[in-house]
């Protein structure tokens, strides 16, 4: 078995590369609005609020902050259902899909960037390795005490 020692250096060594963080430029909010706005352009048909706090993970008053900076930056666009007014529909303005297709150009570049530094087989080889770990770490979990269980 695994040393403290050994334990503690791949804890922190996996909490200082922390790979998901390569666009960690971004405070909550332009993460949230960059969900959002994902969300939105891959969806087909009527998308609600809480669509939206379902798919992202987060509570729908949340979701309701970040409508709101939305609608302010012109990015998306409110209507309400013609048969219920308490169901209000999201969809992306113009401005709102042009700031979606800068994103995934940004983010194509930033990644382009990292591939070539790196190699593609350096990339290959974390991708398994992280997919080995995660699998792993499944396998082996252990069982969480009553109390820091979620009971529903």
């Amino acid at each position: 078995m695994a040393d403290i020692k050994d334990v503690n250096y791949v804890f922190n060594k996996l909490s200082e590369s922390r790979p998901t963080e390569l666009n960690s430029r971004m405070n909550d909010t332009q993460a949230g609005i960059g969900a959002v706005l994902k969300f939105l352009n891959d969806s087909s048909g009527a998308v609600t609020c809480g669509d939206i706090a379902k798919q992202i993970g987060v509570s729908t008053a949340r979701v309701a902050v970040l409508l709101k900076k939305m609608v302010a930056k012109n990015l998306i666009y409110r209507s309400v259902a013609s048969d219920d007014a308490r169901i209000v529909y999201i969809s992306l303005t113009d401005d709102g899909r042009k700031t979606v297709k800068e994103l995934r150009d940004i983010i194509t570049l930033h990644l382009s960037r990292v591939i070539d530094a790196m190699g593609m087989e350096k990339i290959m080889t974390l991708i398994e390795l992280s997919n080995e770990m995660k699998r792993v770490a499944e396998e082996v979990k252990p069982d969480l005490p009553d109390i820091l269980k979620n009971k529903k």
